[in-house]
């Protein structure tokens, strides 16, 4: 009997504990399940909230494309749209070009550009272009800064720059985005006369006034070293290690009061030597006249310039074996029409079609020291004609065909990008 008993006792032990056991276990159950609902509505509320204030951050910091603000092309102008912080762009081309005779074609990756800048606050801002130019820095590429400056912001009529700056002449030396300029290359004038893309170390002051937009800056002069019988592009020192015993006054006055039309004049002048053994002294200086009017479909642009360089009889004999005549006088001149086919499309839409014409003359040796012979072939006529599709603002797809009096004929097909 007491075995019975003691089985008995023993389920009757045993059976609270296991009676008490499901309702413990439901209960810790649904707690659990109640934390991992609240921790994913948590995690859901920090996820949106991240979401909210990156949205809210970059809608800050990182406007979109806009106008030219004080020359600078749309892309590089973002940083004066936002009210703080950091902004970024760019822009780039690629080109295959075709050439006539035996030359043959080549294709390149021509150039992929970073723009970063920085509002501080409302009145300071430092702006810069990073350059990467032909896919590499090997060959020919390079890795370049284009310009980099800081700007205070005193007013709409008066602002100070001081850096690395573009220098204010002509058209694309300062808006040089491929979605601002006709054809795949930009005109011969503003590349040999005005050396585009051309900066150089400076400061100088800027702004808005009357309808006029002006610019005047103190620079680093260029090197006349580096100029040759094809103009004077080789005597742009680019803020690397420049010489700076020659400085140079750079200064554009624009005229703006009237929506579409632009008339300006540019002027540079200084000295050119940097005390280079056997040059003596060599004044040097750059004018143009530059004007452009769109009215509905229709772009016309053009530009004259001329530059007058010194002492290039001791250029010549300081160049050597080399034997460089550079021009005394040297003159170029552009004229440029474009009719957008796709204006008068539905309203609301970005794309255009434009077909253009543009004529050029330039000459390197308009004019050559007495003692010094000219050479013929730096005369130069080109007729571009070409059409370019852009199916939003900032692309754009182009095919030119450039005739050369000189130099061998060419066909071109790009495409190009701002953002």
């Amino acid at each position: 009997m007491k075995p019975s008993i003691l089985c008995i006792s023993g389920a009757l032990l045993l059976a609270p504990s296991a009676a008490l056991a499901s309702p413990l276990q439901d209960s810790l159950e649904q707690r659990l399940n109640a934390l991992e609902n609240q921790n994913k509505e948590l995690s859901d509320y920090i996820e949106a909230l991240s979401a909210q204030m990156e949205q809210l951050q970059f809608s800050d910091t990182m406007p979109g494309m806009g106008d030219s603000v004080l020359g600078m092309g749309p892309a590089a102008s973002k940083v004066y749209s936002t009210k703080e912080g950091f902004t970024f762009g760019g822009y780039g081309e690629a080109v295959f070009t075709d050439y006539s005779g035996t030359k043959g074609s080549t294709s390149d990756y021509l150039r992929n550009v970073l723009y970063a800048g920085y509002k501080f606050e409302d009145n300071w801002v430092f702006n810069s272009e990073i350059e990467f130019e032909h896919a590499s820095t090997g060959k020919s590429g390079s890795a370049s800064v284009e310009f980099a400056y800081l700007e205070y912001q005193k007013s709409e009529a008066m602002n100070f720059r001081a850096g690395l700056l573009l220098a204010p002449l002509g058209f694309v030396n300062e808006m040089h985005e491929p979605t601002t300029f006709y054809g795949a290359s930009r005109p011969e004038t503003e590349s040999r006369i005005i050396p585009s893309t051309w900066r150089e170390n400076g400061l100088g002051i800027l702004g808005n006034a009357g309808g006029f937009q002006y610019k005047a800056y103190l620079m680093t002069s260029l090197d006349a070293d580096g100029f040759s019988e094809a103009g004077l592009r080789g005597g742009r020192q680019k803020g690397s290690k420049s010489k700076a015993e020659d400085l140079a006054l750079a200064l554009r006055l624009d005229w703006t009061e009237n929506p579409g039309l632009l008339l300006g004049v540019s002027a540079y002048a200084g000295q050119a030597d940097q005390d280079g053994a056997g040059l003596g002294s060599v004044d040097m200086s750059i004018f143009d006249l530059h004007a452009q009017y769109q009215w509905n479909a229709w772009r016309f642009r053009g530009l004259a310039t001329t530059a007058h360089v010194g002492n290039t009889q001791e250029i010549f004999i300081a160049s050597g074996a080399d034997a460089t005549v550079v021009g005394e006088r040297q003159d170029g001149f552009y004229l440029e029409a474009g009719y957008d086919f796709f204006h008068h499309r539905e309203s609301g839409k970005q794309q255009s079609l434009i077909g253009f014409l543009r004529y050029e003359e330039l000459n390197t040796h308009a004019s050559v020291d007495s003692a010094l012979a000219s050479d013929p072939t730096q005369e130069e006529e080109i007729l571009t004609l070409g059409l370019q599709w852009a199916p939003i603002d900032n692309i754009v797809f182009k095919i030119d065909y450039q005739d050369f009096d000189q130099a061998a004929d060419r066909m071109h097909l790009s495409l190009g990008y701002a953002f």
